[in-house]
C-alpha cells in the first residue's frame, strides 16, 4: 500500500506550492508517474480524495499519467522502451546491462488554477 505514502507527499507538495500563489483556485492538477512504481490509479484516487478533505484542493481534479520505462543500454548504446518493467532488457540486443532514463519518477506537470480577484 505504498499508494497512501506517495499520495501523501504529492498532496504535500501541492499544497506548499499553492501557499505561493494565496490567490489561485486549483482547478486540475496533473501528474506523471513512472510504471515501474507500481501504483495503482484507484487507489491513489481514494487516497488523494481521503487527504484532501478541508484543503484547498478538497474536489479538484487529480488526472495521473503512467509514463513507460525508458532504457539506455551499456552494450550497445541503444535508448527504447522495456517490453516488461520487472524484467530490465535492452530490447535490442537482450543486455541486461541498463541505465534507467525514465519511467521510475513522479513529476507534477500542471497546476491548473483560477486566480481569484478581491
Amino acid at each position: 500500500m505504498h499508494e497512501g505514502n506517495f499520495t501523501k507527499e504529492i498532496v504535500g507538495v501541492i499544497l506548499d506550492e499553492l501557499k505561493k500563489y494565496p490567490d489561485a483556485k486549483p482547478k486540475a492538477i496533473k501528474v506523471l508517474v513512472g510504471e515501474i512504481l507500481h501504483l495503482v490509479p484507484a487507489s491513489v484516487q481514494m487516497h488523494y480524495q481521503f487527504l484532501t478533505q478541508g484543503t484547498d484542493l478538497e474536489g479538484v481534479v487529480l488526472e495521473l499519467t503512467q509514463t513507460p520505462v525508458v532504457v539506455r543500454c551499456s552494450q550497445c548504446r541503444s535508448e527504447g522502451t522495456v517490453e516488461d518493467h520487472h524484467l530490465l532488457f535492452c530490447s535490442y540486443c537482450h543486455s541486461s546491462d541498463v541505465e534507467i532514463i525514465s519511467g521510475n519518477d513522479v513529476r507534477i506537470e500542471s497546476i491548473e488554477a483560477e486566480i481569484e480577484s478581491n
